[in-house]
């Protein structure tokens, strides 16, 4: 913690010496986040797309992207690709699964900085418009005894696919590294006002685990909040 202390003030120094000599600083944002997509998150659709396309803050050096169906399945159809022309924009082809909620994965390493990103969203689909009543004289109605019961349809039963209670995965993904995700979500909600959650992500880029980051995180927030008094 000391030698961290120690490299945020020489790096503080650093900033206000360029400053006063009038060297311009750009400011280097961390991680290629989420900008758009196609469809947009939250989104509805008439019908599923052919394939999805995600842009994102940053110019990417990897990407992988995994979309599950209504029906808890992997619908991608192929790994996911980014432009070498314009590097933010990445794309994977997806099957049609039916109406219903799809729920987007995806994970990143930024080519600006070689910080990992990771996220999700969902968009639904429609479905094709329901028929139009037939203009042939109407058939006898069935006996209520003989009526079949109706079931839901996906899209009725479909819900957002996100993490559950205590930072776990919701069972209908299937693919490991949300468990990563949702774990990391749950402690910067459990803990929020109480770290510094750029501490914590630039620990958890830096390759340490969640204790020692969440240790860190706290440590930085309280030398923070001590600092302000002073």
């Amino acid at each position: 913690m000391i030698f961290r202390s120690r490299l945020r003030f020489v790096a503080a120094a650093l900033l206000a010496l360029s400053c006063s000599l009038g060297i311009g600083v750009g400011v280097v944002s961390a991680h290629a986040q989420y900008v758009s997509s196609t469809p947009p998150a939250n989104a509805t659709v008439p019908s599923a797309p052919a394939a999805i396309q995600i842009t994102f803050s940053q110019e990417l050096a990897d990407i992988h992207i995994s979309i599950t169906g209504p029906d808890g399945s992997e619908v991608t159809t192929a790994p996911a690709t980014f432009d070498l022309e314009h590097r933010q924009n990445a794309r994977v082809a997806v099957r049609d699964d039916g109406p219903g909620v799809y729920s987007v994965l995806w994970h990143n390493v930024s080519g600006d900085d070689g910080d990992p990103n990771d996220g999700q969203f969902v968009f639904s689909v429609a479905g094709p418009a329901p028929s139009q009543p037939s203009s042939q004289p109407s058939q006898p109605s069935t006996p209520a005894s003989q009526t079949q019961p109706s079931t839901p349809t996906q899209s009725q039963t479909a819900a957002p696919v996100t993490c559950v209670d205590n930072g776990a995965r919701d069972p209908r993904i299937h693919d490991s590294r949300v468990d990563t995700y949702c774990k990391r979500q749950a402690i910067r909600d459990k803990y929020a006002g109480q770290i510094d959650i750029a501490s914590f992500n630039f620990a958890l880029a830096d390759g340490e685990g969640l204790e020692s980051a969440l240790s860190d995180a706290m440590a930085d927030f309280q030398a923070e909040q001590a600092a302000k008094k002073h």
